[in-house]
């Protein structure tokens, strides 16, 4: 029987949930947030261009590893519980970043200086790979009916409050120290910040109780023998393709958005570098107040409906947004880059839903965090790299943007017919019974 939950528990899990994401995602992005100065240091090159697309590289490693990191802790999370995995997964992201702010470069130990990069990458990938998913889970499990969805919007936001954090820190040292300080050492800052932040994340979600569905489960899958994961893949195989086509247009345009743009405005739009993380934040504090409003709209009228026409809006204004960014006018790419961040708030408030909704909780964790990470590492960690790739080869600065409409259109595809296989099969956790989350 499930336990009843108080508002004292649920404010617990909203903050521990919300804490421990904001934690990740600060570290998580610090590297693309510093992408430049690392290739300068990391892999120096007379081209530019070439020790940049080195470092997108190493930050695409660290996405092929989520969905190792998703197996891992998602098998850890569906067998003891998503409090112990997360609490894992925010204590390894913390001290791989901190690792990253002390490594030595190449100019002082040479070769093993990328090598060590890619280890670190390595792990925040192992991390980040058990972190959403778990989350999602964790947080929608607490969740009174009828807000299913404005629940899981607290992992987007948390995001994003994360990824603002570190830009503003970057803002931060770009008005107080010189260029060539923070060229120096100054980008260690950042990333020696994670420490603490890893501390606390951990204390918050260590104070919180396991999800009353957890519980309600948790004498059973301890006492059976079960992989979770190879129950997935016998009983959920069309779910976890459905939440994978959904993963891949999110994921692409998120890290379009969070882990490419910057690199855009400054690169090929020519802006500096303060502007630039300026325009950055305000999209994504619009971003936030998009995704807040998305899970209130999926709760009164669904997720189909927001799912399908959230991506179709995606496909046609992308195009723009980019043909906006490409001035290199303050005012214009804010436009451009606030309908990119609006759009994308709906699009990634659906997910977090998904993963709860298409799978029964004693598989959930596993499932979806295979399905989404191996999306996010497909199609999510090698957006920077492509798209800095497409540009340099084509001279088009808007070849990004048509690639995230070729993108969204598949994966929209396989989102709808998995929609429609659902209703067909009247399964318990039917996307196409969700009238109200």
């Amino acid at each position: 029987m499930q336990k009843i939950i108080d508002e004292k528990a649920r404010k617990k899990a909203i903050t521990a949930a919300g804490i421990g994401n904001f934690v990740e995602w600060f570290d998580f992005v610090l590297y693309a947030q510093f992408a430049a100065v690392i290739a300068m240091h990391f892999f120096p090159s007379d081209n530019p261009t070439t020790g940049l697309l080195a470092t997108f590289a190493v930050f695409a490693l660290g996405f092929f590893a989520r969905p190792i990191g998703g197996v891992i802790f998602g098998h850890y999370g569906d067998k003891h519980g998503r409090k112990k995995a997360l609490s894992a997964a925010v204590l390894l992201m913390s001290i791989a970043t901190f690792a990253i702010g002390l490594t030595p470069t190449f100019e002082s130990i040479g070769l093993m200086a990328p090598i060590l990069l890619v280890v670190w990458r390595v792990c925040q990938g192992l991390s980040a790979g058990g972190e959403y998913a778990g989350s999602s889970s964790f947080v929608i499990e607490f969740a009174p009916k009828g807000k299913k969805a404005l629940y899981g919007s607290i992992n987007p936001i948390a995001t994003a409050l994360g990824i603002i954090g570190g830009a503003l820190v970057g803002l931060f040292m770009t008005q107080v120290m010189d260029p060539e300080v923070i060229n120096s050492w100054g980008w260690r800052i950042p990333f020696m910040i994670a420490g603490p932040l890893g501390i606390i994340g951990l204390y918050l979600r260590n104070k919180v109780e396991e999800t009353p569905e957890f519980q309600s489960i948790q004498a059973r899958v301890k006492e059976e023998k079960h992989a979770p994961l190879v129950e997935a893949f016998k009983a959920s195989k069309m779910n976890m393709l459905t939440l994978f086509g959904w993963a891949s247009l999110n994921g692409l345009g998120f890290y379009m958005l969070t882990g490419y743009m910057l690199t855009f405005m400054t690169n090929s739009a020519q802006m500096a570098r303060p502007q630039a993380l300026s325009v950055y934040v305000i999209a994504l504090i619009l971003f936030s107040f998009s995704c807040f409003f998305a899970g209130k709209l999926i709760d009164r009228i669904g997720i189909q409906r927001v799912a399908i026409t959230s991506a179709i809006v995606m496909s046609i204004l992308i195009v723009p947004a980019f043909k906006l960014l490409s001035t290199g006018e303050v005012a214009t790419a804010i436009i451009g880059l606030s309908i990119f961040g609006i759009v994308m708030g709906f699009i990634c408030t659906v997910t977090p839903l998904l993963m709860v909704v298409l799978f029964p909780a004693h598989i959930r964790y596993s499932a979806s965090a295979l399905a989404y990470n191996l999306a996010y590492g497909l199609l999510g960690g090698t957006a920077p790299y492509i798209a800095t790739y497409l540009i340099s080869e084509t001279g088009n600065n808007l070849s990004p943007a048509y690639y995230v409409v070729i993108v969204t259109v598949i994966g929209l595809i396989l989102t709808i017919n998995g929609f429609r296989f659902n209703k067909k099969t009247e399964q318990e956790n039917s996307i196409s019974n969700l009238v109200k989350s």
